[in-house]
Parts: structure tokens; C-alpha cells; sequence
């Protein structure tokens, strides 16, 4: 899909070509492939993500965006050139990788105590790491 301008056309490709010549390219394309297997592993692992909790993911998404009435919505996902498909499969991953660190940090809790907010929230996302560099080498 390109981008137009009144002057001037953008293509896909241009853009993947700018990002590899900096050096963009490879760690935007890490972090797509690591979403989809840690989705993929919190689908197997016996996760799932409710329509209700999908729903409301897409209302603060929508939120933070200032896109209060689905007419902006739809403008918005037009203008980026996204389909609702892709945002909610963006959505659902992100609640799945939600869940899956939720569920390796309530196993690690079985073995230690975590008495502070801010000390689970860092040893949730240090045991999620940990789990990652085992998991995706």
C-alpha cells in the first residue's frame, strides 16, 4: 500500500528499504517475530483471551488516541492503513503476552515472596526475560 501525497507517492517498499539501511529493519522484525511466538506459546500454554478483555484493550487503545466515536476510529485505521483485523490481532497479542508473564510470575511467587507492587511488576517482567532467552534463541 503507498502513501500519497499531492506531490508525490510513497510505496511499502521504500520504507522496509530506508529501515534496513539504518539498521531499523532487523530489530522491528525481531520483535515481530518474538510477539508471535510468545503469542503462540501463551495460546498452547492454555491462555485465552475473552472477547469482553479484547473489547475493552480496544477502548483504552482507542482512548489514548482520542478516538471517541467509531467514525474517528475508522478514519484513523484508514489514514494508517490498517485493517481491524490487524489491531485486534496487535490487541489480543499484547493481552497474550499480559497473561502469559501474569502466569510465569505467579509461578515463580510459588518460591518467593513479593510483598511490594513494584517488586512484582520488576520480577514479573525478569522472570517474562528469563522465560524469553529459554525459549527464543
Amino acid at each position: 500500500m503507498a502513501k500519497k501525497s499531492k506531490e508525490f507517492e510513497v510505496e511499502v517498499t521504500e520504507v522496509v528499504d530506508y529501515m534496513k539501511i539504518n539498521g531499523q529493519f532487523e530489530p522491528a522484525l525481531r520483535k515481530v517475530v518474538v510477539r508471535k511466538i510468545v503469542a503462540e506459546k501463551a495460546r498452547k500454554s492454555g491462555l485465552k483471551i475473552t472477547n469482553q478483555k479484547l473489547q475493552k484493550a480496544a477502548d483504552v487503545f482507542r482512548m489514548s488516541l482520542g478516538l471517541t466515536r467509531a467514525s474517528q476510529t475508522a478514519a484513523w485505521l484508514k489514514a494508517n492503513g490498517i485493517t481491524v483485523e490487524a489491531l485486534e490481532t496487535y490487541l489480543e497479542t499484547n493481552l497474550l503476552i499480559s497473561a502469559l508473564k501474569d502466569s510465569l510470575l505467579k509461578k515463580a511467587a510459588k518460591t518467593r515472596l513479593y510483598n511490594s507492587k513494584l517488586i512484582k511488576e520488576a520480577a514479573r517482567e525478569i522472570v517474562y526475560q528469563r522465560w524469553l532467552k529459554k525459549t527464543i534463541k
